[in-house]
C-alpha cells in the first residue's frame, strides 16, 4: 500500500522526534522561511516535493524515514504493515516457517526450470523473494531504531 500525504506527515514527525530535532531547527536546517511550512507537511495539509523529500533524509539522518521517503517516491511498500515485526518469536517462527515454504517449493521451481515450463512457478517464486526482501528490511529497519533509540 502507498502512502497518503497524512502518513508521511505522520511519520516526518516520528522521524523528528527519534532524532529529538523540533520543527524550528529543521526549518532552519532546510532554509527555510517559516516554522509553518513544517507543521502543514506533519499534519499532511501541505505536499513535500521530491526535492524537499531528499533534503528532509539527508538533514533528519533517520533510517525509517529513509524506507518510507524511498517507498513514497517509487509506489512501493518497502517496509509492509505487519503487527508483529517487533515480536521477537514471531519473527523466529515466521522464518522457520518460510524457510520450510522455500525448501518445498524450491526441487519443484529448478525442475520447472530444466523442462522449460517457468510461466506459472517462476511468478509464484518471484512473489515469495520480493515479500522475504520486503520483511528483511523491514527486520532491518527495526533493528536499527532499537540501536539508534538506545
Amino acid at each position: 500500500m502507498v502512502i497518503s500525504q497524512e502518513q508521511l506527515g505522520e511519520e516526518l514527525s516520528r522521524a523528528m522526534e527519534r532524532q529529538s530535532i523540533i520543527a524550528k531547527e529543521l526549518a532552519f536546517k532546510l532554509r527555510l522561511k517559516s516554522v509553518s511550512t513544517i507543521s502543514m507537511w506533519t499534519r499532511g495539509e501541505r505536499p513535500i516535493t521530491e526535492n524537499r523529500l531528499r533534503d528532509l533524509c539527508d538533514v533528519l539522518g533517520d533510517w525509517r524515514f529513509k524506507f518510507i521517503v524511498a517507498g513514497y517516491i517509487a509506489g512501493v511498500d518497502f517496509l509492509g504493515d505487519n503487527e508483529y515485526q517487533n515480536n521477537v518469536l514471531a519473527q523466529h517462527n515466521r522464518v522457520i516457517k518460510e524457510e520450510s515454504e522455500r525448501k518445498e517449493i524450491d526441487p519443484i521451481y529448478y525442475d520447472a526450470i530444466s523442462r522449460g515450463a517457468t510461466s506459472d512457478i517462476i511468478g509464484k517464486h518471484s512473489k515469495e523473494s520480493f515479500e522475504e526482501i520486503q520483511a528483511e528490511i523491514s527486520e532491518w529497519v527495526a533493528g536499527r531504531e532499537q540501536i539508534i533509540c538506545r
